[in-house]
């Protein structure tokens, strides 16, 4: 997988809902975790804190502070520091305490068993104390936080235990579910890709029977290539079967007009009006030749025929044929071939697509021009390009000269009928090669580039 299919699939809509519906569900379910854990710490320090308060007052109700001091020593000869904690530091006299000397602190507070441990008594790992004012010293009682921190201890198993082997088994299931999705909208990309290179016949796969609403979209495309499919289908036969009802009558004409000039004298201007007719006549016939080639090639009629070609040889065959009518025009031809390029392809459908090219180059390049055929082979494919040093063609017009009868209208004067590119377009689909007009600047530059030769003949790689 390349590193530009990585980041297609990482920005692709499935797998981003279910990254953002994950993201979600941790989210929510942390936020449900600590808002249990909070709720529950703060009840258990509100009946720690409770039961110190009850100790502070038992203490507090003594007002001679001999017996408060003689009712201290006795609790503190039966705390266990283990779980509780006193300590009494008063004004005058000796310090009254579970455990060993503590710093003095006010109010609610957290102290760590090791700040307050002495010699072999067992202390708890901290404490929830709270200091205050009691006759005549300052008293700290304190209550171990095992609870809490046991509470916390379960809170964070729960959450290995479960949370995070629900989040695991979501995303994979959320992945799953994001990758068939991203494959069957891949599907429908290819399908919509392959009816924009003009494979009309291209469906999407896998959408009989299923009610969910990427197969309502994948139909709705088939239904819509099998409309586009037919209108297609049905301008080609009207044009074709223009193009063959009025190829006879034509040639007729011509016919006719062939006797008129091997018939009485005529005048100068009449003779001159004859030859005019004969010669729209002639053009009217190639036109309409042209558009029933055409036809033949794009319904796929000469697939069958098509096997690896030398195009190096085809190229050079038709350079030297043409080199003569290059000079007739004022027009310099040159080539650059590659020894051998082997393609699939017709070889007299490969001499016609390379003769429309140098036609078309020579017809409107600059008088006095070059001409040039370069032939490359590489791993990739083989790459034909004719370049002229004309005016080129505006960026805009570049996919409309690819269509029938569409001609620029600097080139309404010269000889044609706008079918050349066209023709060039509809064999480059045949062969599976890709046609590019660039700028040459000046003038154009028709690059096609051929698939590699498959093993299978007859075949070419995709």
């Amino acid at each position: 997988m390349t590193p530009r299919d990585r980041i297609s699939r990482i920005r692709s809509t499935p797998l981003r809902l279910t990254v953002i519906l994950l993201l979600i569900f941790t989210v929510a379910s942390l936020g449900c975790f600590a808002t249990a854990y909070g709720v529950v710490r703060a009840n258990l320090s509100a009946a720690i804190l409770s039961d110190l308060q009850q100790t502070i007052d038992t203490f507090r109700q003594e007002s001679d502070p001999a017996e408060l001091r003689e009712r201290l020593t006795e609790a503190v000869s039966v705390t266990d520091p283990a779980f509780r904690i006193l300590h009494y530091l008063p004004d005058r006299g000796p310090v009254i305490s579970s455990t060993g000397d503590i710093a003095p602190v006010s109010g609610v507070v957290t102290l760590s068993g090791r700040s307050i441990g002495q010699g072999d008594v067992p202390v708890a790992e901290s404490y929830l104390a709270r200091s205050v004012r009691v006759g005549d010293g300052q008293l700290i009682v304190g209550q171990s936080r095992a609870p809490i921190i046991e509470m916390g201890e379960i809170f964070t198993a729960v959450f290995l235990m479960g949370l995070l082997p629900a989040l695991m088994i979501a995303g994979g299931a959320g992945f799953w579910i994001a990758r068939r999705a991203q494959h069957r909208i891949a599907t429908i990309q290819i399908a919509l890709s392959a009816m924009t290179g003009g494979q009309t016949s291209a469906r999407v796969t896998d959408v009989a029977g299923r009610q969910d609403d990427l197969s309502g979209i994948g139909q709705a495309v088939n239904d819509m290539a099998t409309a586009q499919e037919a209108l297609i289908v049905a301008m080609r036969q009207v044009s074709t079967d223009i193009a063959h009802d009025l190829k006879t009558p034509i040639q007729r004409v011509s016919v006719l007009l062939d006797q008129m000039e091997r018939g009485p004298i005529l005048s100068p201007e009449q003779d001159a009006l004859l030859q005019r007719a004969k010669d729209e006549t002639v053009r009217i016939v190639r036109t309409f030749q042209a558009l029933l080639q055409l036809a033949q090639i794009e319904g796929g009629a000469v697939r069958d025929r098509l096997i690896p070609v030398d195009l190096a040889d085809v190229a050079r065959d038709v350079t030297d044929f043409m080199e003569a009518d290059a000079e007739a025009q004022g027009v310099t031809l040159t080539a650059d071939l590659a020894p051998v390029a082997i393609v699939t392809g017709d070889r007299q459908l490969l001499s016609q697509l390379l003769v429309n090219l140098i036609q078309n180059a020579m017809l409107h390049g600059a008088v006095g021009g070059v001409v040039h055929v370069n032939l490359s082979d590489a791993a990739a494919g083989v790459a034909l390009v004719v370049t002229d040093r004309g005016p080129g063609i505006p960026v805009p017009e570049r996919e409309k000269v690819l269509q029938r009868l569409y001609r620029l209208e600097r080139s309404r004067t010269t000889d044609g009928n706008g079918l050349g590119l066209a023709m060039v377009a509809a064999l480059c689909d045949l062969h599976r090669a890709r046609l590019t007009l660039d700028d040459n600047a000046p003038g154009l530059a028709v690059r096609i580039t051929f698939p590699p030769v498959s093993v299978k003949l007859g075949t070419a790689a995709q």
